[in-house]
């Protein structure tokens, strides 16, 4: 596998202006800064009705419960769940992402074996390239490089922490409230579950996909813009004939060995192994947020 980076920007570099602000990511290794999209390569998606993501089990920050994790990762998949794409609203994007079991598998992807598409707290940052300062939280993708079908999707939020991350983050887990010393995690999670699903960034600075974000400022509510963009993914009068299937590519890990499970209302027969389409390319989407303390780039 080779694995190629989108860059996290912090400051504002507007491109040519477009009818719509939204982007997709696509299987190019050209990086796009901020206000910039790619237009090159074939746009990702899922192949499938729908997938599935897994809470890691492990290194939850003390102001995140594994409760509280839960409620704000169902949250956040449903803001996308709930998109119209009709001008009556009827009729919405057909994509959905459900929760699995939780599991022992950190990031990655095994070709020949079983995965779990994981939202985890990672204690150590800017130890390589991918995890870059600055950046709260990134979006990992393993994708086909000659289709753009997504195979696996592994979020990984950068958590404080005394001794090996004191550049990292505070959570927020309030329902309500923002926290002027903390990220909102499900602003954060929200954000991330577009990448997930194969949004890149906005220049749109009022969207959920925008690339900036403050301590404490909430940002969970999806915009047309967002919302443009998951349907062109996903369109609703183009709902494949196609089967949910929630269980990833291999079967579902949820501990060592991994185990092959029923999740999310759907029948979870395992997919075969895609290692035989061809090598795979890693795709980094990463949100960076500027630190909003007296001034906020315009």
């Amino acid at each position: 596998m080779r694995l190629a980076a989108l860059g996290c920007a912090l400051a504002l570099a507007m491109g040519a202006a477009r009818a719509e602000a939204y982007c997709r990511s696509t299987t190019s290794r050209q990086r796009a800064g901020l206000g910039e999209c790619v237009r090159t390569g074939l746009p990702l998606g899922w192949r499938s009705r729908c997938t599935g993501y897994s809470l890691y089990r492990a290194d939850l920050p003390p102001e995140v419960t594994m409760a509280a994790l839960d409620r704000i990762a169902r949250d956040s998949v449903g803001a996308w769940a709930r998109v119209p794409c009709d001008e009556d609203g009827l009729g919405q994007q057909y994509f959905r992402v459900l929760p699995n079991l939780p599991t022992w598998q950190l990031s990655g992807y095994l070709p020949s074996g079983q995965n779990a598409n994981t939202v985890s707290f990672r204690h150590k940052w800017n130890d390589n390239a991918i995890h870059r300062p600055g950046a709260i939280a990134i979006t990992i993708a393993t994708f086909d490089p000659y289709t753009g079908e997504i195979y696996d999707a592994d979020i990984e939020l950068n958590t404080f922490d005394e001794r090996t991350n004191q550049d990292g983050f505070r959570f927020s887990t309030s329902a309500t409230l923002g926290d002027p010393a903390a990220a909102d995690l499900q602003t954060i999670l929200t954000h991330e579950f577009g990448h997930f699903m194969g949004l890149s960034h906005s220049d749109n600075d009022r969207a959920v996909m925008w690339p900036q974000a403050g301590l404490g400022e909430l940002r969970r509510d999806l915009t047309s813009d967002d919302a443009a963009g998951m349907c062109a993914i996903y369109p609703e009068e183009q709902t494949p004939n196609t089967r949910c299937v929630s269980v990833p590519y291999g079967g579902l890990a949820t501990q060592s060995g991994g185990t092959v499970v029923e999740s999310g209302g759907c029948r979870a027969a395992p997919w075969s192994s895609q290692g035989s389409r061809g090598a795979a390319l890693a795709m980094l989407a990463c949100v960076g947020l500027a630190l909003r303390i007296a001034r906020r780039r315009a």
